[in-house]
């Protein structure tokens, strides 16, 4: 896809340098670097002919050198490297490095001097004898003060720290042969005859095949030597090939080829040095390395190599060696070569000097994985490694520190590049690409052109954050005084310089960047070749190359003169533009500098507080508003309006503004209704209780009564006044003027009866049931009338605790320690009832009824939901999931979670309900759908469930639901489900 950016003239030059590369180039304007693939293609097909002065270079495509990534801190990671040697089965040996394992020679240790100017490749290709001799050779060790920076624990003669790496090679263990495994419990016994009847595969596999595919009992794993087969390991790793594909096996591998183990005859670690550390410092952690490895008893020679003219002048670097059993001198024996005849035993021999190999070096003493404690034994070396250079460099007073982490630790999120290895490195360094050199240049240059337009975008936000904080103080002053009108214009004048600043840099800053890292990159491989051929002519002109180099000397000469003609390309495009890139460069250093003086300018307007100002009044609380309203209602006795055929909820006349818009708000409104119906049933007992008392001794004995200081006649006049035009009130006041006179009526109390009366009331359509039982009540033999007291605080907060574990599902009771508690968890507001009440007897009746009742903690919407799923589940079923068993029903379903519910809400009507209508229609003998129609109606799959509010359900047991589930056709039988009422 075509990238469009637009360029400026900056850019335009960033494009011309770019058209020098050998890259595409609507990839760099997507902040990616990406080599053409013509061209990576021909460095791919290039076969490696002649050394590296005879192959051409192509100085147009990037080299990945580029100077390291130093943290905010002043932190870089560095090169170190810890590789095993170990004995393989034909007497030579091999290594494990960072690209894989390698061989090394075969045979005896010989003289390895034509790699001397290859370290990298000696490295990987020298025998532990040889690798000594290249390690400590004069033109590459540092000498202090005349002496040679070599540390050894073995000998400080050369010569017999060479016959030491060949005994500890010739005596270590001598791998078995390569073999191939096969394993009969990984494939079937079918894939096994298959492939004993392939004609493609040797016989002695054929046969094994055979025996797994009939054998009965326990089969063993089998192994086949490759000399029996007559194959090397390349041919051993393609027939295990060949066999896992007629086998058919999948992740468990029914063959393989397994190599011998041989014992380990060295170990190599390679570290740098940090620039900056002088050469005692360099001797200092050379010496506390090699007091680390005599407290474990290893065997070790360590030498500090200095740069020649193959290196760069910081170059210095540690190599050292080391095995890991100890080891002494017997005579002019090392212990572990001496051998002793077994008695007995023709040709058995035992080495009782030897001395058992560090166990803590390789094993973990805990007994975890080996190749787990490795890894974290050289992050430990490695760390060591760095602390003690720190410490060194502390001493010299450089801050630059080495970090023993990665890069991505150090906050840097480019990828670390490959390691170039022993043939590519030497090319690269001479202009020569090669593919891993061009992956490394493209995550290197993509990385850093990232970063420098990440850069640029965040000085973006910065000034972006700097005006938001100057618009913000400018309405902090805008209506203040004289003096902070002055601020405000200190203010626009500081925005306006910022708003120009910001115009320069957005055009040019990021752009100034994208030219650097252009440039750098365009310079990176010419500019690596000149240094590299300049030191190496140098060192022929001084005498201390080798014959190869000088030999070379010409055609050095010309790679050099061919580097710097590119870079005289790059010159020119860069005279070409320069006045346009100093105009543009002076202006954004300018910009970015105005930024910089506006920050500063800005701080103390920013920081100054505002002006004082007289305070808005604070918003109210809603919830706080509601529970103020809640405690009026009852303290001056405010009365509340029952829900009727046209206002569906509760109303109080007489609140305030902000209380009405409490009661309404969405978030509140379930709660508040049914904190008022808990109050309006606190209400109608006070009501009751009014009416019972002035019809008993009149209105004129209740004015005497409270004029002489009876506080319950006082407490009657009172209700009788505010709740005198309630329709409960009158409600009640009729029925005892019903009555005959020598009588008093008892009327119902109970939440729901007061409910089915307000409904009479109202008209709505739940039929009122007789509630009132009229007895005698037997007139007082004293002149004073009969009072009936009224409850008292204590009694009405009892009974609204009461309501409320049977309402509020955020109430909750739970088993305690020494049986039922009261949870207020998430109904704070009821916590000190609780906590005050919960020994009442009405309380205690109502949380027994509450926790036997577990689906009065979710709300009816909650409830609502739950059975609709519940209905859902059971229709959709492939087979009939309900069974009953005797008055209880048995659900089968694979949804855990609802069928614990059926079990846990047993005795729910409304489950009960749901579960009949279901299976009716399962069987095909009931009605096969619900009552649809209204707003409040749910899809449950085949049928609707309808929620009937105006249905007031009574389960028997005293606890109502509000919406219940209504089949089709009961609404016309003038019943509910509990046998009508």
């Amino acid at each position: 896809m075509s990238i469009q950016r637009p360029l400026g003239p900056i850019g335009h030059c960033s494009a011309r340098l770019r058209r020098l590369l050998a890259i595409e180039e609507e990839e760099a304007l997507g902040r990616t670097i990406r080599v053409r693939r013509d061209v990576r293609d021909a460095v791919g097909d290039r076969k490696p002919r002649g050394n590296r002065w005879s192959r051409s270079p192509d100085f147009a495509v990037p080299g990945a050198f580029h100077q390291r990534f130093v943290s905010a801190d002043g932190k870089v990671t560095f090169d170190f490297t810890f590789e095993p040697v170990s004995k393989t089965s034909d007497g030579g040996c091999k290594i494990k490095t960072s690209e894989g394992t390698r061989r090394l020679e075969a045979g005896a240790p010989k003289d390895h001097d034509a790699y001397i100017d290859r370290p990298g490749a000696v490295e990987v290709t020298i025998s532990p004898d040889g690798f000594d001799r290249y390690a400590v050779r004069p033109s590459a060790t540092e000498a202090i003060d005349g002496e040679r920076a070599v540390f050894s624990n073995i000998s400080p003669d050369p010569l017999e720290r060479q016959a030491y790496w060949q005994a500890v090679h010739d005596h270590e263990r001598t791998p078995g042969m390569d073999r191939l495994t096969l394993v009969p419990e990984n494939a079937s016994r079918g894939a096994w005859q298959a492939l004993a009847a392939a004609p493609d595969v040797p016989e002695a596999v054929r046969d094994i095949a055979a025996v797994f595919a009939t054998a009965r009992g326990k089969r063993k794993t089998r192994t086949i030597p490759l000399d029996d087969l007559a194959i090397d390991g390349a041919a051993a790793r393609k027939l295990a090939k060949t066999i896992a594909t007629i086998l058919g096996t999948g992740k468990k591998k029914a063959v393989r080829v397994s190599k011998g183990r041989g014992g380990r005859t060295q170990y190599r670690l390679t570290a740098e040095f940090p620039d900056g550390l002088d050469a005692a410092g360099r001797r200092t952690v050379t010496q506390a390395i090699c007091d680390r490895l005599d407290s474990f008893g290893i065997m070790y020679v360590a030498v500090i190599h200095a740069p020649d003219h193959h290196n760069d002048r910081r170059n210095y670097h540690l190599h050292l060696a080391c095995h890991d059993r100890p080891a002494r001198k017997i005579g002019d024996r090392w212990d572990f070569t001496i051998a002793v005849e077994v008695k007995g035993q023709h040709r058995r021999v035992r080495y009782p000097y030897a001395q058992k190999k560090v166990a803590d070096w390789s094993r973990d003493p805990d007994g975890g994985n080996h190749r787990d404690y490795g890894s974290t034994s050289v992050a430990e070396m490695r760390t060591f490694f760095a602390d003690r250079c720190n410490e060194e460099l502390d001493r010299l007073g450089v801050t630059r520190k080495f970090h023993p982490g990665t890069l991505r630790s150090l906050g840097c999120e480019r990828d670390g590049q490959k390691p170039l290895g022993t043939r590519a490195a030497p090319l690269e360094t001479v202009g020569v690409p090669t593919a891993r050199g061009i992956d490394n240049a493209e995550l290197l240059w993509s990385a850093l052109l990232r970063d420098a337009w990440s850069a640029a975008e965040e000085r973006t936000k910065t000034r972006t954050a700097l005006r938001r904080k100057l618009a913000e103080a400018e309405r902090r002053f805008a209506e203040g005084t004289v003096v902070d009108q002055a601020h405000v214009a200190a203010i626009r004048n500081l925005t306006a310089r910022l708003d120009a600043a910001d115009t320069v840099l957005r055009q040019h800053d990021a752009e100034c960047a994208e030219y650097d890292i252009t440039l750098a990159m365009a310079r990176a491989r010419p500019d690596k070749t000149i240094t590299v051929c300049r030191r190496i002519l140098k060192a022929i002109g001084e005498g201390q190359a080798d014959s190869a180099e000088q030999r070379a000397n010409a055609a050095i000469a010309a790679r050099a003169d061919a580097a710097e003609a590119f870079i005289a390309g790059i010159a020119a495009i860069e005279r070409d533009h320069a006045p346009v890139l100093a105009k543009y460069r002076t202006a954004v250093t300018t910009a970015q500098a105005e930024v910089e003086a506006v920050a500063d300018a800005a701080t103390p307007l920013i920081e100054r507080p505002a002006p004082a100002r007289t305070p808005e009044p604070a918003r109210p609380d809603p919830r706080a508003t509601l529970e103020a309203l809640f405690v009026r209602i009852m303290t001056d006795d405010m009365p509340i309006l029952p829900p009727d055929g046209i206002v569906a909820g509760y109303r109080v006349p007489g609140v305030t503004r902000a209380e009405c818009n409490a009661l309404n708000t969405a978030a509140l409104a379930e709660m508040a209704q049914k904190r008022l119906a808990a109050l309006a049933d606190i209400q109608a007992k006070r009501m009751t209780a009014a009416a019972k008392h002035l019809a008993s001794i009149g209105t004129d004995g209740l004015t005497r009564a409270a004029a002489d200081g009876d506080t319950g006649a006082a407490r009657t006049l009172k209700h009788v006044r505010a709740y005198g035009t309630h329709p409960v009130y009158l409600h009640a006041v009729a029925t005892l003027q019903r009555a005959e006179p020598q009588v008093a009526t008892r009327v119902d109390e109970s939440g729901s009866a007061w409910r089915r009366l307000v409904g009479g009331l109202f008209g709505r359509n739940t039929p009122i049931q007789p509630t009132t039982h009229i007895e005698p009540i037997p007139q007082p033999h004293t002149s004073e009338p009969a009072r009936d007291p009224a409850p008292s605080p204590r009694d009405e907060a009892i009974a609204a605790l009461a309501a409320a574990l049977l309402t509020e599902p955020t109430l909750r009771v739970v088993e305690g320690k020494h049986g039922l508690v009261i949870d207020t968890t998430n109904a704070h507001s009821w916590r000190m009832s609780a906590d005050a009440f919960a020994d009442a007897p009405a309380v205690l009746d109502a949380m027994r009824r509450r926790h036997a009742a577990p689906w009065l903690d979710h709300s009816v919407a909650g409830r609502n939901r739950l059975l609709a799923e519940l209905r859902a589940a059971l229709m959709s079923a492939t087979r009939s999931p309900l069974r009953k068993v005797g008055e209880q029903w048995d659900v089968d379903l694979a949804d855990k979670r609802l069928a614990a519910l059926v079990t846990r809400w047993r005795g729910y009507d409304r489950l009960d309900a749901l579960l009949t209508d279901v299976d009716h229609q399962r069987r095909g003998t009931g009605v096969d759908r619900y009552v649809v129609g209204g707003s409040n109606s749910v899809g449950t799959g085949d049928a609707t469930v309808s929620h009937v509010p105006d249905l007031d359900t009574d389960r028997g047991d005293g606890l109502r639901d509000d919406h219940a589930f209504v089949p089709m056709g009961w609404e016309d039988r003038g019943r509910g489900r509990d046998g009508g009422r």
